[in-house]
């Protein structure tokens, strides 16, 4: 074989595709592990932005409380 041919190792094969899946596979967590983190933020914003607008709506009522309570004691201070 010292013809300049070169012998194939299956061993050496075997070895490299397991590197390679190795490689692949770590790959994969790393990108399903963004893709998740992405997508608890994305919900994570969701969520503040309907308990932002809960919130003002919540303070709205409040407010109208307020106007409510502040007209009944201006009625009831003319009434004495």
């Amino acid at each position: 074989m010292s013809n300049g041919t070169t012998s194939i190792n299956i061993g050496d094969i075997v070895a490299t595709i397991v590197m390679l899946g190795f490689i692949v596979a770590v790959i994969i967590f790393i990108v399903s592990i963004y893709k998740t983190y992405k997508k608890n933020v994305r919900h994570v914003e969701e969520r503040l932005h309907v308990e932002k607008q809960q919130t003002f709506n919540l303070q709205k009522q409040v407010d109208e409380l307020n106007d409510r309570i502040g007209k009944i004691e201006k009625l009831l201070k003319e009434v004495d």
